[in-house]
């Protein structure tokens, strides 16, 4: 009979052993201590549903902590896939600014004209469009001010805000101050127990 309490505690969800263990209590209740083997045989249920309940929670914990690895896992593996597919992208890149380098050394140099017709394709040199090197800094005085933007960008403060809500000063016009909670997986020391 044990083995099947156990059996079907260990299936219960953390809500369903909560509510075991309230109907328990209830129970208790009712019978009072008139009878003595029914208040054993409840308690002992209790006693039961509460070790069910802490390794449940030592389960999720567990869980969680696996979850955690594996992300972390995944990341190393993301890391390592982007880099080496970032290295793979940067050579290419590099292999073909070399070879467009080249084609225009050699259409410089009047070797290859401005267009060179293949049998299905064709290399064609064309002017590329006007770009503007400044000769004199941005911040010089002598830049003229027509030429020059400027941009004027606004960032919450929001570490300031929620310090003046810490201390007391009604920042409700302004912001919402949003608390929520948050789970924590944590070891319970021997000391604790």
């Amino acid at each position: 009979m044990t083995l099947q309490i156990e059996q079907k505690i260990n299936t219960l969800t953390l809500g369903q052993l909560s509510l075991e263990a309230a109907k328990l209590w209830d129970e208790l209740e009712e019978v009072g201590s008139s009878d003595e083997g029914h208040v054993e045989t409840i308690l002992q249920k209790l006693f039961e549903t509460q070790g069910a309940f802490e390794r449940k929670i030592d389960a999720i914990a567990y869980v969680a902590d696996q979850l955690k690895l594996d992300i972390q896992v995944w990341q190393r593996r993301l890391e390592a896939i982007t880099e080496l597919h970032t290295e793979v992208i940067n050579r290419k890149q590099k292999q073909l600014k070399s070879f467009k380098a080249y084609l225009l050394y050699l259409h410089i140099h009047g070797i290859l004209n401005d267009r060179n017709p293949g049998v299905e394709r064709e290399i064609a040199f064309q002017n590329s469009p006007p770009r503007v090197v400044l000769k004199v800094e941005l911040e010089n005085p002598e830049f003229p001010e027509e030429f020059r933007d400027t941009r004027v960008e606004y960032h919450p403060l929001t570490k300031q805000i929620l310090e003046a809500h810490k201390q007391g000063r009604d920042v409700s016009a302004i912001a919402e101050i949003e608390s929520g909670k948050h789970v924590r997986f944590k070891v319970i020391s021997t000391k604790q127990k």
